[in-house]
């Protein structure tokens, strides 16, 4: 096992297994996988990190579980990003109407934390935008978001899409790109990469952060934006459901 290898979570262990497994059509459309204490003494792991990447593979529309007879990969994979869960912290919105300004742009070397999620070296070149999300004449929240180099020779022509539309949007227009699926993370630390643009935010001292992943159908990662914004701002929701 590589370094970097060992470095990735065992649960998306288990899910790039099973990815692998689907891809190769070794696990085809409607098939039955392994249960999760098989997956779980598999990967030498208790049977709740096996459940948490199964459970989200069915989040996600990959596998169905079906009580009493177990977990199968689904015959439809389609997606909707519109019935995910999104931050509205980031103001997002399939339409488009999302407004951020620009604050900074350059290209950076992937930090500790990206190059773990994204399981590459820290010599990987990231591009780096960082945006203000504004509610009237107040900056409400915080966008650091980090896309592969390797995926887009020159991005700085899309930054002024980028800045009304979320990140998903703009990597189902590359064509190096097939955005599949989208993983929200909370409670994320209060990173020194995070802190950078702090001073733009009113009470910065208490920072709550998360992080939108977007992924291929592989399970590899596209981009990532984190969003931070003030513990005292208590009118921003964490997640908005569409139901």
């Amino acid at each position: 096992m590589s370094e970097l290898e060992s470095a990735t979570p065992s649960y998306m262990q288990i899910q790039n297994y099973v990815f692998d497994k689907i891809k190769n059509g070794e696990y085809p459309l409607g098939s039955k996988i392994p249960s999760e204490i098989e997956l779980a003494e598999l990967f030498q792991v208790s049977r709740v990190t096996a459940n948490k990447a199964i459970k989200e593979m069915s989040v996600m529309g990959v596998l169905d579980r079906v009580r009493g007879r177990g977990t199968f990969v689904c015959s439809d994979q389609s997606i909707s990003t519109e019935s995910k869960a999104f931050g509205s912290a980031m103001k997002l919105d399939i339409g488009g109407s999302r407004k951020h300004q620009i604050v900074q742009f350059k290209i950076v070397k992937a930090h500790p934390e990206l190059a773990r999620k994204a399981n590459v070296s820290e010599d990987e070149l990231y591009y780096e935008i960082i945006l203000v999300n504004k509610t009237k004449e107040k900056n409400e929240s915080l966008d650091y978001t980090y896309i592969p180099v390797k995926l887009v020779d020159d991005i700085t022509k899309s930054l002024n899409y980028l800045s009304s539309h979320f990140v998903y949007d703009y990597l189902k227009t590359l064509a190096t790109a097939h955005p599949k699926f989208v993983k929200i993370f909370v409670n994320i630390p209060h990173y020194p990469f995070l802190q950078t643009v702090d001073f733009l935010l009113e009470n910065s001292e208490e920072m709550s952060i998360f992080s939108t992943d977007v992924y291929d159908v592989n399970m590899h990662l596209l981009a990532t934006t984190y969003t931070t914004y003030p513990s005292s701002s208590l009118d921003i929701p964490l997640l908005t459901f569409s139901i």
